[in-house]
């Protein structure tokens, strides 16, 4: 929201030329406070993913010796060895853990980004979410416990894909050479990289629904009809 004001007189004052933004105002009717963490960090759950991991360690079993990711390689990780980076085999396991992981939420990311810039094209930003209506007490659980809003329309879709866009380029860098060197931390980014493509996977779902007008809150919808039979 911008305000331009070209000049205002006041017994105190003449102000001229007066301009302000604001981009964004977030303002909640729910009974219960927003947690400390909306919209976190990759480090803002840290803490807890490392209490996860010492309790339920990781445990690899290598699929390939080398590491072929960067122009120092082939590295040969067998034993104790380390790669040109710094790297031994079990922190080259869990970056590729990581990289699978920012591949599929980047699928579900980009697949949410796409369907709401048409939507929002198609039908503008202030069309209103819908999936249930009186039927669905929370309509967006994963969307309100990660980032702490409730969205209301699909313009405010958009504000959680620039956060989720935001995060998976963090979460990509962190798997550059030379960039990160623990297992447990590149095991800690995997939990944040699971948490934001569930997020993504809403949006998507949560999108559509309010659009196109799908199934809400129906527990005998229908079934797409699939096979050679459909042909016909």
């Amino acid at each position: 929201m911008r305000v331009r004001i070209d000049e205002l007189k006041s017994d105190f004052a003449t102000i001229k030329g007066l301009e302000f933004s604001v981009g964004r105002v977030i303002e909640e009717e729910w009974e219960e406070p927003i947690g400390p963490t909306p919209f976190p960090s990759i480090t803002d759950l840290r803490e807890w993913d490392l209490k996860l991991l010492k309790r339920y360690k990781p445990f690899y079993m290598p699929f390939c010796d080398v590491c072929c990711l960067c122009t120092f390689g082939k590295c040969d990780l067998t034993g104790d060895k380390r790669g040109a980076c710094g790297l031994n085999m079990p922190a080259q396991q869990s970056r590729i853990v990581l990289l699978a992981c920012c591949i599929g939420a980047a699928t579900h990311i980009g697949h949410a980004r796409h369907l709401v810039d048409y939507l929002i094209e198609k039908f503008g930003r202030r069309t209103p979410i819908n999936v249930g209506g009186t039927n669905v007490e929370v309509e967006a659980p994963v969307t309100r416990l990660v980032c702490g809003i409730r969205p209301r329309t699909l313009g405010d879709l958009e504000d959680v894909l620039d956060y989720l866009e935001e995060q998976l380029t963090h979460l990509l860098s962190a798997t550059h050479t030379g960039q990160e060197g623990s297992n447990i931390d590149f095991e800690s980014k995997v939990f944040h990289a699971g948490m934001i493509d569930q997020v993504g996977m809403e949006i998507a779902d949560i999108a559509q629904i309010s659009a196109y007008g799908f199934p809400r809150a129906d527990p005998e919808a229908p079934l797409v009809e699939l096979g050679f039979g459909v042909v016909d």
